[in-house]
């Protein structure tokens, strides 16, 4: 309950900003919910000994797939802070209405796209929000939904609505020498 209280008010304090500076602690609450997304047993069949000669083997692959597809219906409408990359889904100019939120930078884009339970669709349609890097980290708070989309460049497992982005920094350093004025040109052409 004290976690909720935390989180919320760290949402409502964060709604006037564009960027927030992290602690180690709170990435860890982050790292958390992001395995909240799994559930519990979906990844049991990995011994402790796994060996290079097992992950390659064709049925550990099979298995590996068919658990990043397991969603968890436990998490259906609770509020969660999740950080992660952008990839853009929908947008016009520099304004995104609707993204993919990845946990590693670069995923859809240059290697395989991330499991459907790590592959989160973020709609802000309703107040877009500006483009950043695909490389640039942000953090995502909201409501999640549980259900399967596709798009091109991959598909997500759950939705966030109702959700404020803020770029995520890790020092007051970096956010002091941050420059937000962002090109006006589309990044997509």
């Amino acid at each position: 309950m004290i976690k909720k209280i935390l989180a919320i008010g760290l949402i409502f304090l964060s709604l006037g900003s564009y960027a927030i500076v992290v602690t180690d602690e709170y990435l860890s609450t982050i790292e958390e919910n992001w395995l909240s997304l799994e559930p519990d047993d979906a990844y049991d069949f990995i011994p402790e000994d796994l060996t290079y000669e097992m992950y390659m083997s064709e049925d550990f692959q099979a298995k590996l797939a068919a658990a990043g597809t397991r969603l968890n219906n436990s998490v259906e409408g609770k509020d969660i802070a999740l950080a992660g990359f952008m990839v853009p889904i929908e947008y016009s100019g520099i304004n995104i209405s609707k993204f993919l939120l990845v946990p590693e930078a670069g995923q859809c884009i240059h290697v395989p796209p991330p499991p459907l339970n790590q592959t989160l669709l973020v709609d802000v349609t309703g107040s877009p929000t500006k483009f950043r890097d695909l490389y640039m980290p942000i953090i995502v708070y909201g409501r999640i939904s549980v259900g399967s989309q596709s798009f091109d460049l991959a598909d997500s497992g759950y939705t966030i609505t109702d959700a404020v982005i803020e770029t995520l920094h890790f020092s007051d350093e970096e956010y002091a020498n941050e420059d937000y004025s962002y090109n006006l040109e589309d990044p997509h052409d």
